[in-house]
């Protein structure tokens, strides 16, 4: 499976910009708290200001400055009762972490504050947020490892951590996570991967998933259909790396599965990303569906228009079509 160009730039920033919105909607209502008004005043206060059990991503409303929404308002209400405060300075620490994180721009100095950070608050409350913040500074230098470091220390101090769900499920998966892993190492993360997958799906179709301030039907609906997407493709991964564990070739129950979700993920998206297309290709071209394939890889290209996929997509197609022409030409006849 080619592999370079698999966690590209606009993925991985489109990712930490999600993770940026998110963040702004899970911890406004604690910073609300001290400072009497929600970092940014923008996105969404608080989904029960960081930390209670099962709060998290599933739709603590905008309390504060916004109201409630309904259940989830009240959730989030019974969140900011009983958890604590941050003080003035943890506030301060945790917005100069979440404004650098917003630019995109310097990934060290997010690792640097997001460790500072730590460091100073031990027990802060925002501490998920923070090692989520590092996970993704990580994944957009390319180092898969630290990323996935550090969104295991996030997910295991808030194991509904939605976006460092989405963060290791995208992860996990990939070439780069499983190169030079065991077999048994291999299958441990390919299962988190689909575990952490799930649970994110989940709480993306959860009635009490929060919407965002002056958010239409429509917007939610389209915000929810990215998340999926990227889900999808996730799991996707999964299936395709599995695929590829069977002894006497590759694994047909798997590669279907792949399939079906890398066409939901192409399904979902309002704009298909095209390394979907392309992973999709290579699983029907592994499951001996060439005319699939083809279509696939077309589609790869078309979407890719002017990117390094065009190209190994292009390549593909050329390769499939010389196959195709030779599984059709007749037997040569015997002397």
């Amino acid at each position: 499976m080619a592999n370079h160009w698999e966690r590209s730039a606009a993925k991985v920033l489109r990712t930490l910009m999600i993770a940026i919105a998110w963040t702004v909607l899970a911890c406004g209502l604690a910073l609300a708290g001290v400072k009497q008004q929600p970092a940014q005043g923008q996105q969404g206060q608080g989904q029960q200001g960081q930390g209670q059990q099962g709060q998290g991503q599933q739709g603590q409303g905008q309390q504060g400055q916004q109201g409630q929404q309904g259940q989830a308002g009240q959730q989030g209400q019974q969140g900011a009762s009983t958890a604590p405060q941050p003080t003035k300075q943890e506030a301060d620490d945790f917005e100069a972490l979440r404004s650098e994180a917003s630019t995109g721009l310097d990934p060290d100095r997010v690792i640097q504050l997001a460790t500072d950070f730590e460091k100073k608050h031990p027990n802060s409350t925002m501490l998920s947020y923070a090692d989520m913040f590092a996970a993704s500074a990580y994944q957009l230098k390319g180092d898969v490892e630290k990323s996935i470091e550090y969104g295991e220390k996030s997910i295991k101090l808030k194991p509904d951590n939605l976006m460092t769900l989405i963060i290791l499920a995208d992860l996990l998966p990939t070439p780069q996570a499983m190169k030079g892993a065991s077999a048994t190492d291999k299958d441990k993360r390919l299962a988190e991967a689909e575990k952490n997958a799930n649970d994110a799906l989940q709480m993306i179709a959860s009635p009490q998933f929060p919407k965002q301030p002056n958010e239409t039907d429509d917007q939610l609906k389209k915000r929810k259909d990215a998340l999926s997407s990227d889900l999808h493709s996730a799991l996707g991964m999964v299936h395709l790396q599995r695929s590829s564990e069977g002894l006497t070739g590759p694994d047909k129950e798997e590669l279907g599965k792949a399939e079906q979700e890398y066409k939901t993920a192409t399904a979902t998206a309002e704009k298909p990303n095209p390394q979907d297309y392309f992973r999709l290709g290579e699983a029907y071209s592994m499951d001996g569906k060439v005319d699939e394939a083809i279509d696939a890889f077309t589609k790869a290209s078309q979407t890719g228009q002017g990117g390094p996929i065009q190209t190994y997509a292009d390549q593909k197609i050329e390769d499939l079509k010389k196959r195709k022409a030779a599984a059709s030409q007749p037997p040569a006849k015997q002397p």
